[in-house]
């Protein structure tokens, strides 16, 4: 079941195609393969979660088991991380969120849809616990710093902080598919060694 689990992750976010673009011909079976043996080797022991952070476990495997597989062709970390973020973005995720967008776009107030749907704002998605998220005042639009992350706490204890910045990254390209309505600024984030991440939403 392990096994053919690894499988169908794979074929969900459509990480051949990703692998393709992103490494060199010769090494892209090879890359695939380890990949779902990294995949299961970390879905055995990575205790199990229920409801909506089932998938945030998931997510988190798939990216640890890419840079795992990616040592081999590539050996700087920090290209990794740029690799695994392009192969997580650019297959389904991208295109979902893309349809959403196309929604908010046309809704009454897509500045609130926006935050409602797609931001961490988002209970259901980002439930808090385990995200802690503290409310701050900007003027002309939502903020708050979240000071915990499952997402960071993964890779930390997986020796792989930095790969925290390939999820984090999304943020801003989440929100670039609103900018008529949407402006996202960032100047800390956990991954960078910073006390909290802020999230600072300011409508256009």
């Amino acid at each position: 079941m392990t096994s053919l689990r690894a499988k169908l992750v794979c074929l969900f976010f459509q990480l051949k195609p990703g692998i393709k673009r992103n490494v060199e011909k010769s090494y892209v079976r090879q890359t695939v393969k380890s990949f779902e043996e990294h995949y299961r080797e970390t879905d055995a022991r990575v205790p199990r979660e229920k409801g909506i952070m089932a998938f945030h476990r998931m997510f988190m495997i798939t990216g640890l088991a890419l840079n795992k597989a990616l040592e081999d062709s590539v050996q700087d970390q920090e290209e990794r991380v740029e690799i695994v973020h392009d192969i997580l973005w650019k297959g389904p995720m991208s295109k979902n969120i893309s349809l959403v967008a196309f929604f908010i776009r046309r809704s009454r107030d897509p500045f609130s849809r926006f935050l409602q749907f797609l931001g961490p704002n988002n209970e259901w998605f980002f439930p808090c616990p385990p995200w802690e998220k503290e409310p701050v005042e900007i003027p002309n639009g939502v903020g708050w710093h979240q000071h915990k992350c499952p997402i960071k706490d993964f890779f930390e204890n997986e020796g792989v902080l930095e790969l925290t910045r390939a999820y984090g990254d999304m943020d801003m390209r989440i929100a670039a598919f609103l900018p008529d309505h949407v402006e996202l600024k960032r100047e800390k984030a956990l991954c960078y060694g910073d006390g909290y991440c802020d999230f600072l939403y300011f409508k256009k």
